[in-house]
């Protein structure tokens, strides 16, 4: 060792001219967690799942029939051929399970209403005018299968519906059997010139509108539906003329979900 490395070693050290640093201890549990992107942290809030709901719809329809050729002999004129669509009315009320998938099934009961119109000028009666409205009226038995057409937008859900109703005859009042054009008959449900049970076939839209919050359980429903009865209308061993009653309806109102 030269003489300079000598004197560098033995100088005195002042641990006085030092700074000490002391830096503070933080727990790792304060200290900030990273940022993690999640996939759904975005997602607009939906309702929650409810697979059951009670609906109640009413509305408007507009009925006619397909109809066959007048017997041969009737003993009193055929005014069948004569009539025009008429408005009518149906309502029902329905439980509905949503399936797996997009599919729902629906089941309740109902009412529906087929009406014809018929406009006469009878020529024997000095030219009056005679305005009628024939009805038919039957308590139905709605089964209805929905498909969703596409995931709801924000509040609006679509589907398509189709589906079948059993109907019982209630009566009604038709010119059919009269004697001449001017009078209506009134038929009861006993009566056995109209089918007592007959099978229709409906195809339709499900529009419904979520209200209020979006957790709300009632929407609004906008159900517009045809209807076309399939079995024989009139019965075969009388004198009326074979039809078949269809209608265009408009049905309205709430679905409540229930659990």
């Amino acid at each position: 060792m030269d003489k300079s490395s000598a004197n560098f070693s033995a100088l005195p050290i002042d641990s006085s001219n030092f700074i000490t640093a002391r830096l503070p201890i933080v727990p790792l549990a304060s200290l900030p967690v990273p940022l993690v992107a999640r996939p759904d942290s975005l997602r607009p809030p939906y309702p929650p799942v409810r697979r059951w709901a009670l609906l109640a719809l009413a509305g408007p329809t507009l009925s006619y029939r397909t109809i066959g050729p007048a017997p041969a002999t009737t003993g009193y004129p055929d005014f069948a051929h004569l009539e025009r669509p008429a408005a009518g009315l149906g309502a029902q009320v329905q439980i509905r399970r949503v399936l797996s998938g997009r599919w729902a099934l629906a089941v309740g009961v109902g009412y529906q209403e087929y009406a014809t119109r018929l406009a006469l000028q009878l020529a024997d009666s000095g030219g009056a005018r005679i305005r009628q409205r024939d009805t038919y009226r039957l308590l139905t038995l709605p089964v209805q299968l929905s498909y969703a057409l596409g995931a709801p937008r924000g509040r609006l859900a679509k589907a398509l519906l189709l589906g079948a109703e059993a109907g019982w005859y209630q009566g009604g009042r038709s010119t059919e059997g009269s004697d001449y054009g001017g009078h209506q008959r009134t038929y009861t449900a006993t009566d056995s010139l109209y089918a007592a049970k007959t099978l229709a076939l409906t195809l339709g839209l499900d529009l419904r509108y979520r209200l209020g919050r979006p957790d709300s359980r009632w929407q609004w429903l906008v159900q517009p539906t045809a209807r076309y009865v399939l079995t024989p209308f009139v019965q075969t061993n009388t004198a009326f003329s074979p039809r078949q009653p269809f209608s265009l309806g408009l049905f309205m109102g709430f679905s409540w979900d229930i659990r």
